[in-house]
């Protein structure tokens, strides 16, 4: 064999051994199934209301923590943001403990002052960032009774608690 063949022949090995994971893993008989909609609506809207109702829900669907419930188009909220925007610091308390992921919104309503006004510091524009339903950073703080957060709020410009029409 000549060094040109010896060659040729490694370099088509080698693609091989390096394509064929990616077509043996590339399958649509391995597509994980994801959770229905209406499932994934029945967690958040219990979120919003009801302790015993959220844990035995997450209990059955631990997995569902941290699912998207979207209201309308682009409005997209998480059982921990029910609960932010409901002033339900228990079921907050209780997603937290499990893992659910934070947003700058259930930074305002859990007390997270400093951390809140840092990003504000450092991103300006999310003073005015719509929440879910268009409930502001200033709606998430006078629920979570983070009086000197909302004052501070309200000093760098935001007065609304509401944006009508965010999400059209």
């Amino acid at each position: 064999m000549n060094r040109k063949s010896f060659i040729e022949k490694k370099l088509f090995l080698s693609g091989l051994l390096l394509s064929a994971p990616m077509t043996m893993f590339a399958t649509k008989d391995r597509q994980v199934p994801v959770f229905e909609p209406e499932l994934i609506r029945e967690f958040v809207f219990a979120a919003h209301k009801s302790l015993d109702e959220t844990k035995k829900i997450i209990e059955k669907y631990p997995l569902l923590l941290n699912c998207t419930n979207q209201a309308k188009k682009g409005d997209f909220e998480t059982a921990v943001g029910g609960a932010s925007h409901m002033g339900r610091r228990d079921i907050a308390d209780l997603l937290v403990a499990k893992g659910a992921r934070l947003d700058i919104f259930n930074y305002a309503f859990l007390g997270y002052d400093d951390f809140v006004k840092k990003l504000i510091t450092d991103h300006p524009q999310l003073l005015n960032a719509p929440g879910p339903h268009g409930f502001t950073l200033l709606h998430h703080a006078k629920v979570g009774n983070r009086n000197e957060l909302a004052d501070w709020l309200q000093t760098q410009g935001l007065t609304e608690t509401f944006f009508k029409g965010a999400f059209g």
